[in-house]
């Protein structure tokens, strides 16, 4: 006899579902079987009845269904509980809950491949999509019918979504910038949809009407460089034939002003558009070559995709060789996506017997040591795999240096052998191929441990392969060094700061070369990077050398490459060490709306605003001191609690100081506040705070009390501390100023 349980429901239902897939997220979590975690998962609901109250229980229900694989069930909740959910809800929330609804069906008739009953859910979807009052004719949810519809093949469809979306951003007043732009991809989507029936006439026509509504756009359409590349892309299989005009659109368009990487990077982005769409054409040789500058790593990249389609290229052209050399780089460089990419190359070139095999063989074998392609081993051992791979390698080439740098590397990995790696290390260096970075740091690092600190900074310097590993290199030594190096070993800081910044250099010229001239190593291209260098260096010569105008023209180079907070803040201190108050005020001002805008966060206005006042009320400008004074406030506001615990010095001997200033022109106003900041100073009881507020006092006429805040000041004086001796100085003229004023501000007639 079976016994029926009562159904799960309600608060118990929830509770149960947040159990489950918190326990799924943990599974995920520990990389166990999916296979496994869903038969658990389809055995502990198979055991159990449910019952969904709300559609927000039904629809975490059905999902955890489908993680289940069984899309009937899932399907049979929506059905059941879900429409009895949908029916008890008040009539103005059904319509959007309904189509809500037929969304979710579609997940599982797909998983049960049930093509009439998806092709009816589509057609119901559609129909109460276009029957919603226009306020809940959502964009997205046209977009993603759409993407249902040529999932299920049902192109026509699709097509009317398109065209349906279209009609409602046209209904949108707030897009009346981007009419074209939209008309342009409504084009688009029709041509992809044509294509994808065979229908080439079509998707010809299509694409025809896509280029001509960016081409004939009015000027008070807002259509963009960015706008005709995204075009491009989404044509060149449809209709190579039409990328010539994208091509000369986007140079039309990039204005003659656009310099350094900008344009560059444009130029980066129309190659990749050429060699795809020569590609297309059957020109692989010529596809091949545009793709030499394509490949370049640009801003917007997330990832060197370009390196891994180069790579397919090749092999399909029979250039096994050079598709070696490729695949090992992208390996050895480990960079993301071409790295995966070239290993699973070598996996099948080895297994084919393809030319290469030296450099096939070492991109396995690095492969099998790297974090992200580790899984290439297997069930073998990291040193048994490694070792095999080397031995293979060494077969092809007795004495070839990318042996000796991947062997270098492994002995440094597997058994922190700096003395077996350094020659090797030294041969790999001389090909500049194999320079990067860590190649490049373990050298240094190898080179100290070996032959000591002074000894191995007087070597040759070894250049690195791409601007990208100057910067990576540059940080390496300059903060990562000493963590790699044995206990009591140390190395000359201002030599090691000099290394660092030969390699920024030289980073800097190579970056500058790509740009002028669009040759160079594939990794010279990345704006961003080159900022970031620029700051490093930039900081090196203001902190390091005290060469504030070799330091300021960097930052202003990386702000036009790619700006961040960073080189705002370097170019106010640049102005602020040269003396160059107006200056050092306007770079103030960019520092404080870019943070605003962009985020800093190490926004520091304790940092600057004292000495945004003190040159304001050197230039005669102290009316500006006020909003300056309310700015610190503002970040002060901001801050959580425990980040006012950190700041609270700095921010009151910030506010003292500038209330010093302000007290100049506007007494009454500085006093007001001083007043309520005074507990604060005494609290933080340090002599140069106490020593501005007497300033302040002293500047309002308050001369008894400024005489007593110069006595707290100089009882917070530390004897044997140089740099509370300079307070101390600085805090006895103030009280012999102090009782100068005093005197001349009373009456000539008064002797007491």
């Amino acid at each position: 006899m079976h016994t029926i349980l009562d159904p799960i429901s309600a608060s118990q239902l929830d509770a149960y579902l947040d159990q489950t897939e918190a326990a799924l997220e943990q599974q995920d979590d520990a990389d166990l079987d999916p296979e496994l975690i869903q038969a658990g998962l389809k055995a502990s609901m198979d055991g159990q009845r449910f019952r969904a109250d709300t559609l927000a229980s039904a629809g975490r229900l059905f999902r955890l269904w489908l993680r289940a694989g069984d899309p009937a069930a899932a399907l049979r909740v929506i059905e059941g509980d879900g429409r009895d959910a949908l029916a008890a809800l008040p009539a103005a929330e059904r319509p959007d809950w309904d189509l809500t609804l037929a969304f979710w069906r579609l997940e599982p008739l797909f998983a049960l491949d049930d093509a009439a009953a998806l092709r009816a859910t589509l057609d119901a979807a559609f129909a109460l999509l276009t029957s919603l009052p226009g306020a809940l004719q959502y964009d997205k949810a046209w977009g993603h019918l759409d993407e249902q519809a040529t999932r299920a093949g049902a192109h026509a469809l699709s097509r009317r979504c398109a065209a349906a979306r279209n009609a409602l951003q046209h209904a949108d007043p707030e897009r009346a910038a981007y009419r074209a732009w939209d008309d342009a991809l409504m084009a688009v989507r029709q041509a992809q949809s044509f294509a994808l029936e065979g229908q080439e006439t079509q998707a010809g026509e299509a694409a025809a009407r896509a280029t001509a509504s960016l081409a004939t756009a009015g000027p008070e359409q807002d259509i963009d460089v960015d706008d005709w590349l995204r075009i491009g892309h989404a044509l060149f299989q449809i209709a190579p034939e039409a990328i010539d005009g994208v091509v000369r659109q986007v140079r039309a368009l990039t204005p003659a002003s656009t310099v350094f990487f900008a344009r560059r990077d444009i130029d980066v982005r129309v190659a990749r558009l050429e060699a795809l769409t020569l590609h297309r054409q059957g020109a692989r040789d010529q596809a091949l070559a545009r793709l030499v500058l394509g490949r370049s790593v640009i801003r917007g990249d997330d990832d060197d995709r370009y390196a891994a389609i180069m790579l397919d290229w090749l092999l399909e052209a029979g250039r096994h060789d050079d598709a070696a050399r490729l695949a090992f780089e992208s390996v050895f460089h480990e960079r993301q996506v071409s790295a995966e990419h070239g290993t699973h190359a070598a996996l099948r070139a080895v297994s084919e017997g393809l030319a290469g095999q030296l450099y096939w063989q070492l991109a396995l074998a690095y492969a099998g040591m790297a974090d992200d392609t580790m899984e290439v081993r297997g069930d073998e051992s990291e040193a048994a795999y490694v070792h095999r791979h080397l031995a293979l390698a060494r077969a092809q080439a007795h004495a070839h240096p990318a042996i000796d740098a991947v062997e270098a590397l492994f002995l440094i990995k597997s058994a922190g052998d700096y003395h077996q790696a350094l020659p090797l290390l030294e041969t790999a260096a001389r090909d500049l191929s194999l320079a990067q970075s860590d190649v490049l740091f373990k050298l240094w690092v190898a080179r100290i441990r070996v032959h000591g600190a002074q000894a191995a900074l007087a070597m040759p310097f070894v250049p690195a392969s791409s601007a990208g590993s100057c910067y990576n290199l540059g940080v390496n030594l300059g903060y990562n060094l000493k963590e790699q190096l044995p206990e009591g070993v140390t190395v000359p800081k201002d030599e090691i700061k000099a290394l660092a910044a030969r390699y920024y250099e030289i980073g800097l010229a190579r970056f500058e070369a790509f740009v002028m001239s669009g040759e160079g190593n594939a990794r010279d291209g990345h704006a961003h990077t080159y900022s970031m260098l620029c700051n490093n260096l930039a900081i090196y010569y203001r902190h390091d050398k005290s060469d504030a105008a070799a330091a300021l023209p960097l930052h202003h180079k990386g702000i036009a490459a790619s700006p961040f907070s960073e080189h705002y803040q370097g170019v106010l201190n640049c102005h602020r060490n040269s003396g160059d108050d107006a200056a050092m005020i306007d770079g103030a001002e960019q520092l404080w709306h870019y943070s605003a805008d962009h985020g800093y966060s190490r926004h520091d206005p304790a940092d600057y605003i004292d000495d945004v006042a003190a040159a304001l009320h050197r230039l005669g400008r102290g009316t500006d001191i006020a909003i300056w004074l309310q700015r610190l406030d503002e970040w002060w506001a901001s801050l959580e609690q425990d980040e006012r615990a950190e700041y609270e010095k700095p921010y009151v001997r910030a506010v003292t100081s500038v209330l010093y200033h302000l007290a100049h022109s506007q007494p009454d106003d500085a006093m007001l506040r001083l007043d309520a900041m005074l507990p604060r100073v005494r609290t933080a009881a340090t002599p140069y705070t106490s020593r501005m507020a007497a300033h302040a006092l002293r500047t309002a006429g308050r001369f008894e009390r400024a005489q007593a805040m110069y006595a707290e000041a100089l009882r917070q004086v530390k004897p044997d501390d140089a740099w509370h001796e300079t307070q101390r100085k600085a805090i006895v003229e103030g009280v012999a100023e102090c009782k100068r004023l005093q005197r001349a501000a009373k009456p000539w007639w008064k002797v007491w």
